[in-house]
């Protein structure tokens, strides 16, 4: 009697246990306070797991997930706004507790629970992305009306005799831009980084090309559909990548492996001519300092963020300028360089998770980084674990133009999806 009581019980908390994993994978479409509350359930349900942790386990959990912490931690030693970089360092808190959660439930992590957890997140990515398609047909005419005199004077177009039509659809993706973001709290480079990861696993669980589970096509359709509507090229070239990546690796025979590619490179030719990437090359010059929005765009933006970035870091290169610190001084330097008014718009960070580090916690806090980077690769190569490898080098190409660990959304995606691969039974 009592042995059948033990196994209930250890069924019951197995369950749930495997329930909070999986609640973990649904971040995509739940708000910051629910993820929050889904890592807190994860830890209270595997905290008093019974299970040894050896200390071999320990200094690999240390390397894979902990050192870049540790290092912006460091960094409040010259840090003068203590009080954000608290607010930093706790929300950067999830890089470590949803690893350690996964650690503690290590024994519940199967293939059969891996899968499912993919299934989980490409659903809630996916009804994340119809919810807002829905919320756009409800609100069809604010969002594609005319432009108002307010967007006019924001936009500093009142200096030009009529508004040209590539300048109205720039503010009209703007505004879209911001619906999308004013509805769902996620930003869409990091909703371009869900659909690319959830592109490459329905890519790569069928041949598309001879399987009849069309609804995958139908849904990478839709993924680049609405990838190209919110303005994330880097999101495009990524689902594309993906799209030959699984294809190519599926592909047996050399003439069609050949084939595949000059569609790839016939494809990314089509994609360089369409105005929204000759905008990326147009963007490349020294000034941005015109009052003109055309002047304006992703590339030239970055080039200033990169720029002082690299002049934050020429000046403090070992230590940092502190991880409380580094918005106000990236602030000071685009009021002292650039004339520019949208930089008066938002605050804009690095735009590249690298400079990031090494500019708020020195030449160490860059290392540590590397590091964890380099270690996770190495691992995910030497277990064969392809798709975490897969995962990994997505996180780290979006990291080159964007900030991925600086906000909930690519916080919770990088820590779950290296902690699920890296603690996963083989």
């Amino acid at each position: 009697m009592t042995e059948r009581i033990w196994q209930s019980e250890f069924w019951t908390t197995s369950r749930l246990q495997q329930s909070a994993i999986l609640l973990t994978g649904a971040f995509p479409i739940m708000p910051f306070f629910a993820r929050s509350a889904g890592v807190v359930l994860l830890l209270l349900v595997v905290i008093f797991q019974l299970n040894t942790i050896t200390k071999v386990e320990w200094s690999r959990f240390i390397v894979l997930f902990c050192m870049p912490y540790l290092g912006l931690a460091f960094s409040l030693i010259v840090t003068e706004n203590l009080d954000t970089g608290f607010n930093e360092l706790g929300q950067l808190a999830p890089t470590i507790l949803i690893p350690l959660g996964f650690l503690l439930a290590r024994s519940q992590l199967t293939g059969d629970l891996l899968k499912r957890f993919v299934v989980v997140f490409i659903a809630s990515t996916f009804l994340l992305v119809l919810y807002q398609l829905v919320q756009i047909g409800l609100n069809w005419n604010q969002l594609f009306g005319p432009i108002t005199e307010a967007e006019i004077v924001a936009f500093n177009l009142d200096l030009l005799p009529s508004v040209p039509d590539f300048l109205v659809d720039r503010v009209l993706g703007h505004r879209l831009r911001e619906f999308t973001i004013e509805v769902t709290g996620s930003h869409p480079t990091y909703q371009a980084v869900w659909l690319v990861t959830s592109v490459y696993f329905l890519a790569l669980e069928s041949r598309l090309w001879l399987s009849k589970k069309w609804h995958h096509l139908a849904l990478i359709i839709l993924a680049f559909c609405w990838v190209y509507f919110i303005g994330s090229r880097m999101g495009q070239i990524g689902i594309v990548l993906a799209l030959f990546i699984t294809m190519f690796n599926q592909i047996g025979q050399r003439r069609w492996k050949l084939i595949a590619s000059g569609i790839l490179i016939f494809g990314l030719w089509v994609m360089s001519n369409h105005p929204r990437f000759k905008e990326i090359a147009e963007g490349f010059n020294p000034s941005i300092a015109s009052d003109h929005i055309a002047h304006f765009n992703s590339s030239n933006v970055r080039m200033a963020t990169w720029h002082c970035a690299l002049e934050t870091i020429e000046k403090n290169p070992w230590l940092g300028t502190g991880v409380g610190d580094i918005q106000s001084n990236l602030d000071l330097c685009y009021k002292n360089n650039y004339d520019a008014p949208v930089f008066t718009w938002d605050q804009y960070n690095t735009h590249n998770q690298y400079l990031h580090y090494w500019a708020s916690a020195g030449i160490f806090g860059f290392i540590l980084f590397v590091v964890q980077l380099l270690a996770l690769g190495r691992l995910m190569i030497k277990r064969k674990i392809n798709d975490g490898f897969a995962v990994l080098l997505i996180a780290i190409s979006f990291m080159l133009t964007e900030n991925l660990l600086v906000r909930s959304d690519g916080i919770h995606f990088f820590a779950t999806f290296m902690a699920i691969y890296v603690y996963t039974k083989r």
